[in-house]
């Protein structure tokens, strides 16, 4: 100390600059900066959060999170996110098997659908898949007896009938005109069966 050579006084390693994050020093004096992420105030010396996502710079591509000095990217139920942090993607939740459809399974936008094979239902879960039973609730159209199967029913006639050819309506079958009644004389046939009697 010559009391003749002045020094810079350094107000960072001093730590009397007020900065509350970066210090830099200059000759005769100093300025403050910030992490990345932050901005400084107009006091030149605090830093606050930027918040990248309020000020729509994030180029996230759906949700946004801000955090101190940072953001991170999200996205909707249904999609994920890609290896760039940004990017959603729709799920295919039927070619991952992660629907839970029952049966069938036809992916949508974020989404997906569950549908059931024919003759079958689906429950209040929208995933699982019951079969109608076409014979207890009256929609198989068979005139005669009916018998529930999975997914299907078919039809079946009481003895003396026969089904038609489109499998629901059971007709009489006449042993007289078809000459299997076994009578060896007259043949009267009735509803579902026949009888026999002399000349």
């Amino acid at each position: 100390n010559d009391n003749r050579t002045c020094v810079d006084i350094d107000e960072c390693v001093r730590n009397i600059s007020g900065c509350n994050q970066n210090c830099t020093n200059t000759n005769g004096s100093y300025f403050c900066f910030c992490h990345p992420g932050y901005e400084i105030l107009n006091d030149n010396r605090t830093c606050v959060d930027i918040d990248e996502c309020v000020r729509n710079i994030s180029v996230c591509n759906q949700n946004c999170t801000n955090t101190n000095g940072s953001y991170f990217c999200s996205c909707y139920p249904g999609y994920q996110i890609q290896d760039d942090n940004r990017t959603c993607v729709d799920i295919d939740e039927c070619t991952h098997n992660t629907s839970g459809c029952n049966q069938n399974c036809t992916n949508t936008i974020g989404s997906y659908l569950c549908s059931c094979y024919p003759g079958y239902e689906i429950q209040d879960d929208n995933r699982t898949c019951v079969d109608v039973d076409e014979c207890i609730h009256n929609i198989s159209g068979c005139n005669q007896n009916c018998t529930n199967t999975n997914g299907s029913f078919f039809c079946s006639c009481y003895p003396g009938y026969e089904i038609l050819n489109e499998y629901r309506t059971c007709v009489d079958i006449d042993e007289c005109v078809r000459n299997i009644s076994g009578c060896n004389q007259n043949c009267t046939n009735t509803n579902s069966s026949y009888f026999c009697s002399c000349y």
